[in-house]
């Protein structure tokens, strides 16, 4: 009852913490809120889905007149900037599509170019400017895997881009990470 109690905690205070502060990344949330509430982490961790489940409580709650709209908007600008790099088959992640977002969450793509060159000179060629940001670091097959990122501004969003190799669209595949291609994300649109 106290273990359940205390991830149901957690998992609020990291909820209120990305939308909030901006943190991107459930881990860290979900640690800064065991801290803030003087639990031990390893003992009271709760899953990523009771976290996107106490987010989509938060903005229930807290932005239940504005969430619909503002989420619609996100979208409308991620269409816009996955047409934009349709060449590299973008695909739409994140608290974004979840319909999770906050003010702070930056739009999330997936690319997968034939290099990460590409894409950087897709946007110099356009006048975007961009910043490289620190690689994503994952684990694929029990390799370590260095994934470039860039972000740039599309109509005052951040987006992240992230550039992945080809063939590892198949690997992120099975991993189960939801996402959207750009038909997808139309129908998601035209659904409301």
């Amino acid at each position: 009852m106290e273990t359940t109690r205390n991830h149901i905690r957690i998992a609020q205070l990291s909820a209120r913490l990305i939308v909030e502060e901006g943190i991107d990344n459930y881990a860290v949330a979900k640690r800064k809120a065991s801290e803030r509430l003087g639990l031990d982490w390893r003992k009271f961790l709760p899953d990523d889905d009771s976290v996107t489940a106490a987010l989509q409580e938060y903005h229930r709650i807290f932005r239940f007149q504005q969430q619909d709209e503002f989420i619609h908007h996100l979208r409308m600008t991620a269409l816009q900037a996955m047409e934009f790099l349709g060449i590299f088959s973008p695909r739409l992640i994140g608290t974004v599509l979840e319909g999770t977002a906050g003010e702070h969450n930056p739009i999330i793509l997936n690319l997968y170019p034939d290099t990460p060159e590409e894409v950087i000179w897709k946007l110099v060629e356009t006048n975007v400017r961009f910043r490289e940001a620190p690689d994503l670091v994952i684990r694929c097959h029990g390799k370590k895997m260095e994934i470039p990122v860039l972000t740039f501004q599309w109509n005052t969003r951040l987006i992240e881009v992230r550039l992945y190799l080809p063939h590892a669209r198949k690997q992120i595949a099975r991993n189960a990470v939801p996402s959207a291609t750009i038909k997808a994300l139309r129908r998601m649109l035209k659904k409301g």
